[in-house]
């Protein structure tokens, strides 16, 4: 099928849990001939590598605790919006896909208004905020969880999955690393774009209370903000602990690969990662009123495949108590392993995505 001139704009933007999906399913509409735009946000475009069509506006959420706050995203939403018209009209694309998060909110309400095919997609096992809203006017509500909560009545729902990474696929089959005194025991911590700062001390700290006859055997992948790089390689370095600390892993594949333990945020992206290459997992959801990185790591620690610590409950004596448990416990681990490989089929979310593109095309 040669979609040459055909158009389709992704709009996602703020965390890399929104554009490595997009990334994804970008793939696999370049390969079916479609020509396809990103419109991000400034931050997004730390995560969007993978395109090369790229079109920026200004963006702002509604969270915020305080009222003044909530002024300024509502002016950025403003100009956000003009923005994406402009871009809307520049490109004139056939469909619109929106991957959640406020960015999407002009892109697809725009392409609604301009008469295009919209279709959202929503990483998370609950509806988010921007397409609860969305869900009212796209042709297609893409899901990544069959049991996803909070999906409006009448909404047009369509199970798709959630796209895995080329490099996570590469390594689903991967036996759980053996664990003996000959191998180092590896922790891979990763905070996520909004999670590594609260990481720093709690979990450096956590790991330095483990004995000092585990602490040898340790190897500690952990990602950091930028100017915590120094200081929490130099604390792990006066406990004897090797490491490896970064802002960012170019490799979160391989690092998964050879992990015995999985320290981390819950985001869906991560959840799906953790339970298709099934290594035992402790997750600290990022605290929201929705819950839903509490609801996405459940898919994995209500089956036995990891444990999660609220980040009100989160401090280096509770996630030491579970550490504990877990790094003298072989068998513990290698059981929690394989009850956390949850997702056992292949993975053609992207493949599921754009077969539902092509058939809002053929509506036209």
């Amino acid at each position: 099928m040669k979609n040459k001139k055909i158009k389709i704009v992704i709009g996602a933007g703020g965390t890399g849990g929104h554009l490595f999906p997009a990334s994804e399913i970008k793939k696999e509409l370049e390969a079916r001939g479609y020509d396809v735009y990103l419109i991000t946000d400034k931050r997004g475009k730390r995560f969007a590598s993978q395109f090369k069509k790229i079109r920026t506006i200004i963006g702002g959420g509604l969270s915020g605790e305080n009222l003044w706050y909530r002024i300024r995203s509502l002016s950025k939403l403003a100009i956000g919006f003009v923005q994406t018209f402009f871009h809307m009209m520049m490109i004139r694309p056939k469909v619109v896909i929106g991957m959640g998060g406020y960015i999407s909110v002009p892109v697809v309400l725009w392409g609604k208004i301009l008469g295009k095919k919209t279709l959202i997609h929503n990483a998370d096992s609950i509806l988010g905020n921007a397409n609860i809203f969305l869900s009212k006017f796209a042709d297609v509500v893409a899901v990544s969880f069959k049991n996803t909560k909070k999906v409006p009545d009448g909404a047009k729902v369509k199970f798709v999955g959630l796209p895995l990474r080329d490099e996570v696929k590469k390594i689903v089959d991967t036996p759980y690393p053996t664990i003996n005194d000959k191998v180092p025991f590896v922790i891979a911590v990763m905070g996520g774009s909004q999670g590594a700062e609260i990481f720093s001390d709690i979990v450096s700290k956590a790991i330095a209370m483990l004995d000092e006859k585990i602490r040898k055997r340790l190897f500690v992948y952990q990602q950091v903000v930028q100017y915590d790089i120094d200081r929490v390689k130099s604390f792990y370095k006066s406990f004897n602990i090797k490491c490896e600390i970064r802002s960012f892993f170019d490799n979160p594949a391989e690092i998964l690969k050879k992990c015995h333990l999985f320290i981390g945020r819950a985001g869906a992206s991560t959840v799906l990662e953790v339970g298709s290459v099934g290594r035992p997992a402790i997750f600290i959801p990022i605290k929201h009123k929705d819950r839903q990185q509490v609801i996405n790591a459940e898919q994995i620690t209500s089956v036995g495949g990891g444990e999660i610590i609220l980040q009100d409950d989160f401090t280096a004596e509770s996630l030491y108590n579970v550490l504990k448990k877990f790094v003298i416990n072989e068998n513990l681990l290698e059981n929690m392993a394989k009850k956390a490989k949850i997702f056992k089929l292949k993975n053609n979310a992207s493949k599921n995505i754009v077969d539902e593109i092509d058939g809002l095309l053929k509506k036209m």
